[in-house]
């Protein structure tokens, strides 16, 4: 109801997510969940790393079931702007106070490669999900953010992490910021969320897995010899239950307390003509700013800017389409001060997702203590697809019994 209201008003698609709304008519679809079933490995969730836990898994030749409540790629990673980033959700610096220099430096080499490892894939399968490397610069439009930022690329440059420092000028050359400084990042990426979970859902499939859209798992029992799932069409045996929703949610609510959730926004505009797009520079580069909260900028394959960000606190649900339009004129007039000649364009997408962080910026990737025969993978933040594709990798070592050195640094005993 929410969305169809929203959607009424005008040209402008309030709460309609502009990957939702672009897919293929023949996008695949998936079953519901219906009898019994028996699997060696339940995966809970559809998002990035719940479809790239099952493809690794059926890969290794376990059998899997994915139980998705909506529709495959449609919760938080159908809601993002889809940027596939090698840094976790906090700085360098950040990571470094909270967890000393050797595990912050093993905490993003992992995320790197992860993000490689991600656009490797993406292509290795063959998936259409408009895969594009792109740096990230992160800029600093006032003296005490340079300040920090200044401090931020000192301690990864120590670290031996790759950063490149940008004066202002050199700014202006490359993004058309006016701003103090910035950070450029090589190694990032950017795709259609949407379309890379789909692609490997139907990877999973043909190495023999079950996927179940609109099959939300209502139970989960552990046994000593198994685990029970239900779900409204019928049950499910494993022997090990993966919970890649990014939340705890109802099922886990003690392990709420490790998350803040947070409510964050984003806008499309109409395919920009040629004329503004020169005035926009080289579009070679995702843009963040290093304002708190902080805003991010990249562009489609049709011409199009996705600015998002503005994250707060979830607001009440009865003032949820209030907080969008809010929100939406807000990112549209900061978008048109980074870029005055967007100034009087409309977005033509507006929507909000939900996301779940952990106090230090990391998601919770593997078992806990209290769950047996369970592991997760929660709390991902803005850093969802890198992030989501390293679970997948964690998750999998763990149901194999080949832990890694480094997992433990995502771990709930960190």
């Amino acid at each position: 109801m929410y969305n169809d209201r929203l959607t009424q008003m005008g040209k402008l698609r309030y709460g309609v997510s502009y990957w939702a709304d672009r897919q293929p008519r023949r996008r695949p679809t998936y079953p519901r969940h219906r009898g019994q079933l028996d699997v060696d490995v339940a995966v809970v969730g559809g998002g990035l790393a719940g479809c790239a836990t099952a493809y690794a898994l059926s890969t290794a030749g376990l059998r899997v079931g994915l139980f998705e409540a909506a529709r495959i790629g449609d919760g938080a990673v159908g809601a993002s702007t889809a940027l596939v980033m090698q840094e976790p959700d906090v700085d360098f610096q950040e990571t470094l106070d909270a967890h000393g220099l050797r595990a912050a430096r093993a905490i993003w080499k992992l995320t790197r490669r992860a993000a490689q490892d991600f656009a490797s894939t993406m292509r290795r399968l063959k998936i259409p999900c408009q895969l594009d490397a792109q740096d990230s610069i992160y800029f600093a439009e006032d003296p005490e953010a340079a300040k920090r930022l200044r401090g931020e690329w000192q301690a990864r440059r120590k670290a031996g992490l790759e950063a490149r420092w940008l004066k202002s000028d050199a700014l202006w050359r490359e993004a058309r910021v006016r701003a103090e400084c910035a950070i450029r990042v090589a190694g990032n990426a950017q795709v259609d969320p949407v379309r890379a979970c789909a692609g490997l859902a139907a990877a999973a499939v043909k190495r023999g897995a079950s996927v179940y859209e609109r099959s939300s798992v209502e139970r989960i029992r552990p046994s000593r010899r198994s685990v029970e799932l239900r779900t409204a069409g019928g049950g499910v045996t494993a022997d090990q239950v993966v919970v890649a929703t990014g939340h705890p949610g109802a099922l886990f609510r003690p392990l709420g307390r490790h998350f803040r959730t947070l409510e964050t926004y984003a806008v499309a505009t109409p395919t920009l003509g040629a004329r503004i797009r020169a005035e926009l520079g080289r579009r070679q580069a995702m843009l963040w700013d290093a304002a708190q909260p902080y805003r991010y900028l990249r562009w489609t394959r049709d011409d199009r800017i996705l600015f998002g960000g503005g994250d707060q606190t979830p607001p009440h649900p009865r003032s949820r389409e209030k907080a969008l339009v809010q929100r939406t004129g807000q990112l549209m007039y900061e978008l048109s001060v980074l870029y005055p000649s967007i100034s009087g364009i409309q977005p033509e997408y507006a929507w909000a997702g939900h996301v779940a962080a952990a106090a230090d910026g990391l998601p919770y990737i593997g078992p806990h203590r209290n769950y047996p025969r369970h592991s997760f993978a929660l709390g991902f933040g803005g850093s969802g697809l890198a992030q989501g594709f390293l679970a997948s990798r964690i998750l999998a070592r763990h149901c194999l019994g080949e832990p890694a050195k480094g997992d433990e640094l995502f771990g709930f005993t960190r």
